[in-house]
């Protein structure tokens, strides 16, 4: 895998996500661009180098991504994306043998499971950051679950996003320049008469 083009790609969906994101949305429901370029490099990348990938996407999301608070501070936390994205690709990295690669509607699936996980952890550890620091996280709705549940609508709407996205990525697949290994069956196979 080139990380160069991986680089560029996810710095792209990123940007895309930050100025045209809002555009995708129908109402709680909003698609981003980056889970689905991750989630494409998930499917066809070596498993060795699957958690770095996605941590490396969930850095840019996290420094992309800053919190305005109610003080007009702006707040930027590296890592609750990243252990998020982590604990995503975990989960794409155990179903990728259960899908087809090349079909956008698995690729759509694997992208709805990486976002709720995702999305899980990233809820989590900022539960975590306000217990240790004595205050609330002033930007969600009420409380953990009523994040959580913004969430899940975010997860759907990534899902869908991602169908177009994994298809238009998919003509690129040249650049990426991803390994194919091919399976060598022991038996009488393998032996030369």
């Amino acid at each position: 895998m080139r990380w160069s083009v991986y680089a560029v790609a996810i710095l792209i969906a990123a940007s895309l996500d930050a100025s045209v994101g809002s555009l995708f949305a129908v109402g709680e429901l909003r698609g981003q661009f980056l889970p689905a370029v991750v989630v494409f490099a998930l499917l066809a990348a070596p498993r060795k180098l699957g958690v770095r990938i996605a941590m490396l996407g969930g850095l840019v999301a996290d420094l992309l991504s800053p919190v305005v608070l109610p003080t007009q501070e702006v707040l930027i936390v590296p890592g609750p994306r990243a252990l998020g994205f982590a604990l995503g690709a975990l989960a794409v990295i155990q179903l990728r043998s259960l899908l087809y690669r090349q079909n956008p509607l698995a690729g759509s699936a694997a992208t709805f499971v990486f976002s709720l996980l995702a999305a899980v952890a990233f809820v989590f550890i900022f539960s975590i950051r306000s217990l240790v620091l004595d205050g609330g996280a002033p930007w969600w709705p009420g409380s953990g679950a009523g994040e959580v549940w913004r969430r899940f609508l975010g997860a759907i709407g990534d899902g869908i996003l991602a169908l177009p996205t994994l298809w238009l990525l998919g003509k690129t697949r040249s650049i990426w320049a991803f390994t194919t290994a091919t399976r060598v069956s022991p038996g009488l196979a393998r032996q030369s008469g």
